[in-house]
């Protein structure tokens, strides 16, 4: 019986991270549709120019600038939980957020890992058209 509920168990955790995956890969395209990637990186933005971020997936995070600017930070290494959260949080030690810094998945029961940025990809919002 314990095989069982263990065997029902363990398809339904594979099933649902199937799902969450798909999500995911669903949701980064769908944003990135609307945005040409210019292969120009920067290694640091103003912090206090960030307008909103947006947490696609477990591996990259949209940065929305205050000056109409869109930057897509691609992570070093996965993140985990963070495109199931979609919530950062960061401490800024100069007035910029660099690829060398730290954001930790912020879900409620507190702060959760920590991941190191990327470089910071330019990207070009396309004509709203194409959304």
């Amino acid at each position: 019986m314990f095989k069982v509920i263990l065997f029902i168990a363990s398809i339904f955790v594979i099933a649902t991270v199937s799902v969450f995956a798909d999500t995911q890969s669903e949701r980064f395209a769908k944003e990135m549709a609307k945005y040409k990637q210019t292969n120009v990186f920067e290694n640091c933005v103003q912090h206090n120019r960030i307008k909103r971020t947006n947490v696609l997936d477990d591996n990259h995070i949209l940065f929305e600038m205050r000056n109409n600017k869109y930057f897509l930070n691609t992570l070093d290494h996965k993140c985990s939980r963070l495109g199931f959260e979609r919530s950062i949080a960061y401490t800024v030690r100069t007035s910029k957020l660099c690829s060398y810094d730290i954001v930790s998945v912020f879900d409620p029961i507190g702060m959760g890992p920590g991941c190191f940025l990327g470089k910071f990809e330019v990207l070009e919002k396309l004509p709203r058209g194409r959304d």
